[in-house]
């Protein structure tokens, strides 16, 4: 991000920091991931409405050697001349920027959109539904779409409940209240985000509907306010990698000061960071709770396993062990549990000790070779057997892929 005996006193500008949100903690922690080893120091400008008059006050006082604007709020963006050739990358943009090769880090919504869709269609439901977020927004445009696709290329339609422009959210939930009184039977529901999926759920509710026994519920994003923690704890979440994107983010404004301070060409100049495949951040995993639980058959015990597998499964849980708690023999529980379910014993324990991998993986600290055990698995052979069949590469090259 700088040369060798350029000044450690650089320093890399977060616009538009909101302290309330965990999202940009993540994203914070990405951007000195990458700039603390080059001596670099981030600071943040918290969220102002009138945000380019002291933008430009503290740009002409502190100079910074690069900026990084935090889009996802706005359906706008500050342009590039603002920063009068400050180095400039957009985060998260709503929307493609109306600026010629300006430098931006996107969500891809495809997958967060396939991944939801692989978790609801576990249980083999009847039908999907989708619902949008509040205000009709591009990315919330996007996970739509690429839903309604994952649902065709299965022959299956999607019932849809769209934004209403200048809508009070009191009306909207009084329609979205009568729209899921009204749908069939175990529909298997897309909310576009959290603070949508937890709409459905009241809505849910108030309808006198029980999820997940009459219908199946995935958000996506998979953060919450400092304040409300406990807000989406009953709802499963597509969890992105909030933290990955500001590395990229830092990353892709490091080659462009790099660029900058070679050919001394301007922030505005065509750079595509896509030829790099850096452009893009999506999601790592579905945070599973009660709202996807307990698909097919009322099985009040389904919960209850899933439960103590969630709490046991790095413990070294068998299915032979679960069955056993519940006073079954293996072959039943199996077969009663995947009606329930959607999938067998060892599936979900599988899945849950991954969650785990995944976790360790992203601290470089931690050996490869003891995550094993750590992790409810006999040998480390085993476990690199099973995150080869489900992720399609290995521990190693996952870690490169997403430590960098």
């Amino acid at each position: 991000m700088r040369e060798a005996g350029s000044k450690k006193n650089e320093v890399v500008l977060f616009i538009d920091f909101h302290p309330e949100q965990r999202k940009y903690f993540h994203e914070l922690d990405g951007i000195r991931r990458y700039a603390r080893p080059l001596g670099l120091e981030v600071t943040t400008l918290g969220h102002d409405q009138s945000l380019v008059r002291p933008l430009k006050a503290l740009l002409a006082r502190d100079r910074p050697a690069g900026c990084i604007v935090e889009c996802s709020a706005h359906d706008h963006a500050i342009p590039p001349k603002t920063f009068g050739g400050i180095p400039v990358v957009y985060l998260d943009p709503q929307q493609k920027l109306p600026w010629r090769g300006a430098l931006t880090v996107k969500c891809d919504n495809a997958a967060v959109a396939r991944m939801a869709f692989r978790e609801l269609s576990t249980g083999l439901p009847p039908s999907y539904a989708v619902v949008e977020y509040r205000c009709p927004a591009p990315w919330s445009r996007e996970r739509l779409s690429f839903f309604r696709k994952c649902c065709r290329a299965i022959g299956k339609s999607c019932l849809d409940f769209p934004a209403i422009i200048g809508e009070k959210d009191r009306e909207r939930f009084q329609r979205l209240v009568a729209w899921v009184a009204a749908l069939p039977s175990n529909c298997a529901v897309f909310a576009v985000n959290d603070s949508t999926a937890q709409e459905v759920r009241r809505a849910f509710a108030t309808a006198s509907r029980s999820v997940p026994h009459t219908a199946w519920l995935v958000g996506a994003d998979a953060y919450a306010d400092l304040q409300g923690e406990e807000c989406n704890k009953d709802v499963s979440s597509v969890k992105i990698d909030f933290e990955l994107a500001g590395f990229m983010a830092a990353k892709a404004l490091g080659n462009a000061m790099a660029t900058k301070n070679h050919r001394g060409l301007s922030n505005t100049d065509p750079f595509i960071i896509e030829k790099e495949g850096g452009a893009v951040f999506g999601p790592i995993l579905v945070e599973r709770r009660k709202s996807t639980q307990g698909r097919g058959r009322h099985e009040p015990f389904a919960l209850e396993a899933v439960a103590v597998i969630r709490q046991k499964a790095c413990e070294g849980l068998t299915p032979s062990a679960l069955a056993k708690c519940f006073k079954c023999s293996r072959r039943l529980f199996d077969l009663r549990f995947r009606e329930a379910v959607g999938h067998s014993v060892q599936d979900e324990i599988e899945r849950v000790r991954l969650e785990s991998v995944l976790e360790y993986l992203r601290d470089p600290g931690v050996p490869i070779g003891v995550i094993a055990d750590f992790c409810g698995w006999r040998t480390p052979i085993a476990l690199h057997y099973v995150f080869r069949r489900r992720m399609g590469m290995s521990m190693l090259a996952w870690r490169r892929r997403n430590c960098r």
